[in-house]
């Protein structure tokens, strides 16, 4: 899979500016998805697994570690870890009835789908953020601003040209 990580621009001063800018983009995907028909899903699909590819992994990889260490919320950083492979397990069903010409269930499948994503979002945004926020000191939280805008830059997924 190819992914535009244009798609997904660093937007915000600190993880969690960036993160919840990443929500509004993933939450208009979802409304898209949900609304879409014949070619058009197949394309918001696309679109919404790799913004999500690149989201997920800033958070599995930086975010949900420093909600456990920084904010000392272990429990929390299961349970976001745990609904994301969850929800990575519901878009894999989906692109499995697109690319299997199986869509009989998709709308309904693509309504729980985002609604779980909705769901998961919310919770970071009010309780998981805001407890990382408090408790992170200036230097945590610049340290965490930093190290996701590094990791951001370092994401190029693309198909290498054969010769």
């Amino acid at each position: 899979m190819q992914i535009d990580t244009t798609l997904l621009p660093v937007r915000g001063n600190d993880a969690v500016e960036i993160l919840r800018n990443d929500h509004q983009v993933i939450k208009t995907l979802l409304t898209e998805l949900t609304e879409a028909v014949g070619p058009r899903r197949e394309q918001v699909l696309e679109q919404l697994k790799g913004v999500l590819t690149i989201h997920n992994a800033t958070e599995e990889n930086l975010v949900y570690p420093a909600i456990n260490k920084v904010a000392g919320s272990k429990l929390e950083a299961q349970h976001l870890y745990h609904e994301t492979a969850e929800a990575d397990t519901a878009l894999f069903e989906l692109d499995s009835m697109l690319k299997e010409r199986d869509e009989s269930e998709f709308g309904t499948k693509a309504e729980k789908f985002a609604e779980a994503v909705r769901h998961h979002i919310e919770e970071e945004e009010q309780k998981a953020f805001p407890r990382l926020q408090e408790n992170a000191d200036a230097r945590h939280s610049e340290i965490l601003a930093e190290s996701v805008k590094t990791f951001r830059k370092s994401l190029h997924f693309e198909t290498p040209s054969i010769a």
